[in-house]
């Protein structure tokens, strides 16, 4: 990784397929969206599909888009 990331590729949180495609599309990071990617009735399964892949290490390294803090689902992002 370039020590100043150049590319950011977001991924829906609730795809965990095109988040295993983004981690080796050959961006510097991975960011995965939990917030507008993802429709209401999924946010619970993006969650755990989120905290799934956090498990393990990446070859890329993984940011995590949360919902505001102060809306119904941020609390729970976090």
């Amino acid at each position: 990784m370039r020590s100043v990331p150049l590319t950011w590729l977001y991924a829906p949180g609730d795809r965990p397929d095109v988040v295993a495609k983004a981690l080796t599309a050959g961006a510097d990071v991975v960011v995965v969206d939990l917030e507008d990617a993802v429709a209401p009735d999924r946010k619970a399964y993006a969650r755990a599909a989120t905290a799934e892949l956090l498990r393990d290490p990446q070859p890329v390294p993984v940011h995590v888009r949360v919902n505001a803090f102060t809306g119904p689902w941020g609390p729970a992002d976090v």
